[in-house]
C-alpha cells in the first residue's frame, strides 16, 4: 500500500473564486527536499500552497505568485475595478447604454470564458458561469456566506419566493454573453442587463493549470500545487526517507458530518501529471429554518431549477432531497475542466453523473446523501493492477458508505 501523504480536501465552491480546502501536507518533513510557498491569495481566504523540486524553484514560485495577482485583478468580484466586476455592472443604471458597451479582457480570460460556455453546453446547463444572480438571491455568494454561515439558523434568511426564483433564473442565460476578438484585443459584452458572471468555479482550476506550466518552464521535476482544493501534481513525489520518486496519495474527506468533521474516508492514488478537484455541499453553506425544519443552503446553485444543491420545490414549499450527490472528487488532466465538471456532477442524478463521467473518460469518487459511494474508473485496492485505486484501511468513515464500482472506457 502507498504511504498516505496527508492532503485533506475540503472543497468549497466559493462564489468569488471557486473552491477552498483545509489541510495540506500536514507532516512538514514530507517536503524536506522541496522549496515551498504558502500564501493567502485573491483577498477572499483562498490559500495558494506549492511545493516544487528541481530547476529554478524560487523563480517558479515567484512567477506563480505574480500570476495569482494578475488573475485577481481581472476576475475578482470583490474588486470593483476588475474586468469581471465592471462587466457585471453594465446595465445597472437602468438605461440601454450597456448594449453599446464592452469590456476589454485578457486573452487568457477570453479563453477561460469560451471554455466555460462550452462546459455549460456539455453539462446541459448544470455548470453555468451566469448563475451569479441566483447565488445573490439565495445569499450563497461570498458576501452572503460570510454573513450567514456563522449565525444561528433562526437568524438566517428564509428562502426566496418561487416566482422570484423563476424570474431571476431567467437572467442566467449564457447566450446573452458575447465574446469578441479584434486586432489582438479581446472583449465581452451582454444583451441582458441583469446578466452577471462568476468565474469562481473555474478560476482556481485555471490558475492551477497555469502554475504547472510555469513549473515546467522553470525546469521543475516534481511539484504539488494546491489552490484551496484544486490540486495539480507534476511528476511524482520525492519520498524523503526512501530517497526516490513514488506515486502521490491524496486523502478524500468524508462529506458527513458537514464541515469536514468526518475526517478522511479514503486515500486516492494519483499518477503523475494529474489534477484532482472536489466539490460538495459540506463546507460553504448556511442553515435556515423552513416550516419548522432545519434546512442546509449550500453554495452550489442549479440555474436550470433556480435551486441550491439538495433542495427541491414540490409546489407547496421547499424541502430537502435525500439521494443527491453531496461530494464529487474528479481526476483528469485539466483542472479548470475538473472544476466545472465537479460542480455540474453534484447537480446531476447519481446514475446520470456516472454515465456523464464514463462517457468522457474521467475518473471520480461520488458520494450521495443516502450513503452510496460510486467509484468511476477507480477500484478499492491496487490488487487489480488498475492505474487508479484507493486505500481504505484505517479510515473508519469509509465503512459508512455502500461502495459501487464502474469502469471507464
Amino acid at each position: 500500500m502507498l504511504k498516505k501523504i496527508k492532503i485533506a480536501i475540503f472543497l468549497i465552491c466559493v462564489a468569488a473564486l471557486g473552491g477552498c480546502s483545509q489541510g495540506y501536507y500536514d507532516d512538514l518533513p514530507a517536503f524536506k527536499y522541496y522549496t515551498q510557498c504558502n500564501k493567502e491569495v485573491f483577498g477572499t481566504g483562498i490559500t495558494f500552497r506549492a511545493a516544487v523540486r528541481g530547476g529554478d524553484e524560487s523563480g517558479a514560485l515567484k512567477e506563480m505568485l505574480a500570476l495569482m495577482e494578475d488573475i485577481n485583478s481581472e476576475m475578482s468580484l470583490t474588486l470593483s475595478g476588475s474586468a469581471i466586476s465592471r462587466f457585471n455592472a453594465l446595465g445597472s443604471d437602468g438605461t440601454d447604454e450597456y448594449l453599446n458597451e464592452k469590456v476589454e479582457i485578457s486573452e487568457s480570460a477570453y479563453a477561460l470564458i469560451e471554455k466555460s460556455v462550452q462546459y455549460c453546453k456539455d453539462t446541459e446547463g448544470a455548470f453555468n458561469i451566469a448563475v451569479y444572480p441566483l447565488a445573490e438571491l439565495w445569499n450563497v455568494h461570498t458576501e452572503g456566506l460570510n454573513k450567514y454561515s456563522m449565525c444561528l439558523p433562526s437568524e438566517a434568511p428564509s428562502p426566496p419566493q418561487a416566482d422570484e426564483v423563476k424570474k431571476v433564473a431567467s437572467h442566467c442565460e449564457p447566450s446573452n454573453l458575447h465574446l469578441e476578438s479584434s486586432n489582438g484585443k479581446y472583449y465581452i459584452s451582454k444583451s441582458e442587463p441583469n446578466l452577471k458572471i462568476d468565474l469562481g468555479a473555474v478560476a482556481k482550476g485555471f490558475a492551477a493549470d497555469e502554475c504547472i506550466k510555469i513549473a515546467k518552464s522553470h525546469g521543475v521535476e516534481s511539484a504539488l500545487i494546491n489552490i484551496s482544493g484544486n490540486i495539480c501534481v507534476l511528476g511524482e513525489w520525492y519520498h524523503p526517507e526512501k530517497r526516490k520518486y513514488v506515486r502521490w496519495a491524496v486523502g478524500v474527506t468524508s462529506p458527513r458530518p458537514r464541515g469536514g468533521l468526518g475526517g478522511d474516508m479514503c486515500a486516492l492514488s494519483v499518477p503523475a501529471d494529474k489534477t484532482l478537484v472536489t466539490s460538495g455541499d459540506y463546507v460553504r453553506y448556511y442553515e435556515t429554518i423552513v416550516n419548522g425544519e432545519l434546512m442546509c443552503v449550500p453554495h452550489i446553485v442549479n440555474s436550470n431549477t433556480g435551486l441550491p444543491l439538495g433542495i427541491e420545490f414540490d409546489g407547496d414549499g421547499y424541502k430537502a432531497l435525500t439521494g443527491h450527490i453531496v461530494s464529487a472528487t474528479l481526476v483528469c488532466e485539466d483542472s479548470s475542466k475538473a472544476d466545472a465538471y465537479a460542480t455540474a456532477v453534484c447537480l446531476m442524478e447519481p446514475n446520470r453523473a456516472v454515465e456523464f463521467l464514463k462517457a468522457r473518460g474521467i475518473n471520480g469518487v461520488l458520494v450521495t446523501q443516502d450513503g452510496r459511494m460510486l467509484l468511476v474508473g477507480i477500484t478499492e485496492s491496487d490488487e487489480s493492477g488498475e492505474e487508479y485505486f484507493i486505500q481504505k484501511d484505517n479510515y473508519s468513515a469509509y465503512k459508512k458508505y455502500s461502495v459501487e464500482e464502474f469502469s471507464v472506457g
